[in-house]
C-alpha cells in the first residue's frame, strides 16, 4: 500500500473516530438539554403551586375575598401599616392596636358583609413587614 493509501486509510479511520466522538457528544447533550427542560418545567409547577397556595391561604384569612377585593385588602393593610411605622409606631405597638381574639366583630355588634378584611390581625403576630 502507498503512503497516499495509508494516509486516506488513516484520515478515514480518525473522521469516523471523530464523527462517533461527536455523535456521542451530542446524544449526551440533548439529553441533558431534556433534563434541564424537564426540571424547569417541575420549577415552573412548583411555582405555581406555591403561589396558588400563597392566594388560597391569603383569601381565607381576609374572609373569603378573591380578586380584586384581595389585592385591595392586602394593599390597604400593607399602606396603613407603612403610615403607621413612617409616623415612629413599632411593629410591637402596632400589634397592640389588634384585637386579636376571635370573632372580636361580632361580639363587638361592628360584623359587615362588607368588611372583606376579616381576620386580618393575624397578619401582625409574625411581623411580615419587617425589614
Amino acid at each position: 500500500m502507498s503512503k497516499k493509501a495509508k494516509s486516506e486509510v488513516t484520515d478515514n479511520s480518525a473522521d469516523t473516530v471523530m464523527d462517533g466522538v461527536l455523535s456521542e457528544n451530542q446524544a449526551k447533550l440533548n439529553k441533558l438539554n431534556s433534563s434541564i427542560q424537564a426540571a424547569y418545567e417541575r420549577r415552573r409547577k412548583i411555582i405555581t403551586d406555591s403561589k396558588l397556595y400563597t392566594y388560597d391561604k391569603l383569601s381565607e384569612l381576609y374572609g373569603g375575598a378573591e380578586g380584586q377585593a384581595l389585592l385591595d385588602a392586602v394593599t390597604a393593610e400593607h399602606t396603613l401599616i407603612g403610615k403607621l411605622t413612617d409616623s415612629g409606631m413599632s411593629y410591637t405597638d402596632i400589634e397592640g392596636l389588634v384585637d386579636s381574639s376571635d370573632g372580636a366583630d361580632s361580639k363587638s355588634g361592628n360584623s359587615s358583609d362588607d368588611d372583606v378584611a376579616d381576620g386580618q390581625t393575624s397578619f401582625f403576630g409574625d411581623n411580615s413587614y419587617k425589614d
